[in-house]
């Protein structure tokens, strides 16, 4: 059983305050009146035919949740209150496979950024399996979520 299903359900909301009200762009996600924002299911979490990348997932009363998508040499997809957002990568250290590095920073996307951390598993035919990792979600007004995630790296045949 892959590590991540014995995790018990864990989103950690950080915050400091905001210095006045963000702009609003009508591709960003609703937040909270106090600013504040929640990870949900990311819609298209499978890797297009013929791709690389990863999908990383955390736990919601005891199911694995979709909540990141990476396609290697394009985009990332997160999904901020029920909006998609894109994000693109801007720095990556350690090891890799797959287009994939045991660290990502990923910028841009309406406003919020995203740090993803992970350690590479077992492998398996076409992939590996992503484990311990912890995403950081930032918003530009201040607001912080941690959260610890799980996942696969590989590439998907056309």
């Amino acid at each position: 059983m892959i590590s991540f299903l014995r995790w018990t359900p864990l989103l950690v909301l950080f915050g400091c305050a905001a210095t006045g009200p963000a702009a609003k762009d009508a591709s960003a996600p609703t937040l909270s009146d106090d600013g504040s924002f929640a990870l949900t299911r990311v819609a298209e979490s499978a890797l297009p035919a013929g791709k690389c990348g990863m999908i990383l997932w955390t736990l919601d009363e005891r199911a694995p949740v979709p909540i990141f998508r990476y396609v290697a040499g394009e985009t990332a997809l997160v999904s901020i209150n029920g909006a998609a957002v894109d994000l693109t990568l801007a720095e990556t250290r350690g090891g890799g496979d797959y287009g994939v590095f045991e660290e990502q920073v990923f910028v841009g996307g309406a406003g919020y950024d995203a740090r993803v951390v992970v350690n590479f598993g077992l492998g398996f035919e076409g992939g590996t399996y992503l484990e311990r990792g912890v995403i950081t979600v930032r918003s530009d007004t201040g607001w912080e979520i941690v959260a610890p995630t799980a996942g696969i790296a590989g590439c998907r045949k056309s």
